[in-house]
């Protein structure tokens, strides 16, 4: 072959062993992309109800920046069962109740993030996020103090919490570097808000398409958009671009 991929050329083999290697390559991916195109348009005739994203993120707007540990742990924590209790067979020895509820291995939100981790049912950063607001919300719910509380909520933001808000301006959907010009609470309100839109996205779609033995992020992100996709993102924008706002009219 004329050319071959730069692992494969640094590979001491034959040319022809190289070239076998490349065609093999070649194959798969190709037959990746179609799975996943096939993945994609699949997605896209099917329905998807998101009055729940809507109110959570209504209320990442809107309440108080204390109280929206426990709120989108809780919403978060409401998408991992109702994943669960879609992918796991009903005639698991036992039943699947036994295991989301009582003391069962699945009845907690922290067994929950445990197990989607371990199995790759979600994006692994989505999990570790939703682990440290965890660990806030648990404090909350330990402490009378909300200034102690407050001061947690600080840490994370500063120090903890992914600044995905860099890699969202676009210029076009979003305006360059915004940011730049966020409050530290707005900050947090924007990356809870896509936080939880992904959250939503990838409870449905991630486990089918490990399932499939598809690499999920080529079928969920790439260059075939579903339209669960889209509509998730344009409510992420579309909620970011009214933080914006809120956050420039009150510096005004």
């Amino acid at each position: 072959m004329e050319r071959w991929d730069p692992d494969i050329a640094a590979l001491e083999m034959e040319d022809v062993e190289k070239n076998g290697l490349q065609v093999f390559r070649n194959y798969k991916k190709a037959f990746d992309k179609h799975a996943s195109e096939r993945f994609s348009r699949d997605i896209g005739s099917a329905s998807f109800d998101l009055t729940s994203l809507d109110g959570i993120l209504h209320l990442i707007c809107s309440e108080d920046i204390r109280f929206l540990p426990t709120i989108v742990c809780s919403f978060a924590d409401e998408q991992l069962e109702q994943m669960f209790k879609r992918e796991i067979p009903e005639t698991v020895p036992g039943g699947r109740e036994s295991m989301l509820g009582g003391f069962g291995g699945l009845s907690r939100f922290s067994q929950r993030i445990q197990i989607a981790y371990a199995f790759g049912w979600m994006g692994e950063d989505i999990l570790e996020e939703l682990s440290k607001l965890r660990k806030i919300r648990n404090d909350a719910s330990h402490s009378w103090d909300v200034n102690i509380l407050r001061e947690k909520i600080d840490i994370l933001i500063d120090q903890k919490m992914q600044p995905v808000e860099k890699d969202l301006a676009d210029g076009v959907r979003l305006p360059d570097r915004f940011w730049e010009s966020l409050s530290k609470e707005s900050t947090f309100r924007v990356r809870l808000v896509w936080l939880v839109g992904r959250c939503f996205y990838e409870s449905r779609l991630f486990p089918q398409a490990v399932k499939l033995r598809l690499n999920p992020d080529q079928a969920l992100y790439g260059e075939h958009k579903s339209g669960l996709l889209i509509d998730v993102a344009d409510k992420c924008v579309s909620f970011t671009k009214r933080l914006i706002s809120m956050d420039s009219d009150k510096n005004a």
